[in-house]
């Protein structure tokens, strides 16, 4: 049986040696790292490092805003706590990926993310240092697989709390590196990974650490080629501009509803073909929504999604003609 790494102490590579960092969940008066992580950018444009410092400070404003009206975990048996008290609960957590071996910032990457109340994980914001996210030439540390340690802490988190997908908005710099390492057929603006799939990923990281070989993981991703997928592409994650349309939110709350629901809703609406029964979930649901928009059903969309979320108004519904 495989062993399943400590998730709150994380391997990373240091100029090609293991070294580990520490997940630490976040509180009011941990976020002075980000006075670091400016400074150290200055009036660098490079957009990798520039785009990470934009969705770090966003990250920590999602938390401002939100912690005094939405739990937020403050370790990682809060979570199931939370769901045997409520079943249905949204909860969010922000986590730090914490060293005593960088020089520049103790606090290297975050991951903001959520719980949603039909028990999927939402990943709103994932950012590193910006000289991890790209190293400048001739910069002295080269740091392999933040990114990588936190995409690995939220696999763990919904396998252990029987999640059904991880989902979340890549930018135009990482929707390679999470195709390629959850073994995605399509990611353009959408992540969403189906839990077979971040298991692996994750299993196969357990192995490539326990320096292992399995004939079952084959089809799993060497640690060495994750990390060489991060370096050149990116882990980020988030929506920079913040803005939400109503198309977003339309497709935002499909996301949430359990897929029994959805598949309830697509059939009402007559939205489903006899092609969508060998594709995955991701190209599906983008399938559903282009059909909803070429027939003409958006509203309706809106109406039958909203009347079952949580959050719905379906009765501001922005599709219906004037």
């Amino acid at each position: 049986m495989m062993t399943t790494y400590n998730i709150l102490q994380l391997p990373i590579n240091l100029n090609g040696e293991r070294v580990t960092a520490s997940v630490k969940f976040a509180g009011k008066s941990d976020f002075g790292f980000l006075t670091e992580w400016k400074d150290k950018l200055g009036e660098d444009q490079n957009p990798y490092r520039v785009a990470t410092i934009e969705l770090a400070q966003l990250a920590v404003h999602r938390f401002s805003a939100h912690s005094s009206i939405q739990p937020y975990l403050k370790s990682i048996d809060d979570l199931a706590d939370h769901i045997a008290s409520e079943p249905m609960c949204e909860v969010a957590g922000l986590i730090l990926l914490k060293c005593d071996w960088f020089s520049d910032s103790q606090v290297i990457g975050l991951c903001h993310f959520r719980r949603a109340w039909c028990n999927n994980i939402i990943l709103d914001y994932l950012a590193v240092h910006p000289y991890i996210a790209r190293k400048p030439e001739g910069y002295r540390h080269h740091v392999e697989g933040a990114g990588t340690a936190l995409v690995y802490f939220l696999s763990r988190v919904a396998q252990k709390h029987s999640c059904g997908y991880i989902w979340g908005e890549a930018t135009q710099l990482s929707c390679g590196f999470y195709k390629h390492i959850l073994l995605l057929d399509q990611v353009e603006d959408l992540i969403l990974a189906p839990r077979e799939k971040f298991i692996k990923f994750a299993d196969g990281l357990d192995l490539g650490w326990q320096n292992r070989g399995d004939t079952e993981m084959t089809k799993a991703l060497a640690v060495e080629e994750v990390y060489s997928t991060e370096e050149t592409n990116s882990a980020l994650v988030g929506n920079k501009t913040a803005m939400f349309s109503p198309a977003r939110i339309l497709a935002n709350h499909f996301l949430e509803l359990p897929t029994q629901v959805q598949m309830e809703i697509v059939r009402t609406l007559d939205l489903l073909e006899e092609e969508d029964a060998t594709l995955q979930s991701n190209q599906l649901f983008r399938n559903i929504f282009r059909r909803a928009t070429e027939r003409g059903k958006l509203a309706s969309l809106w109406t039958e999604v909203e009347t079952r979320h949580s959050d719905g108004e379906p009765g501001k519904n922005p599709f219906l003609e004037s």
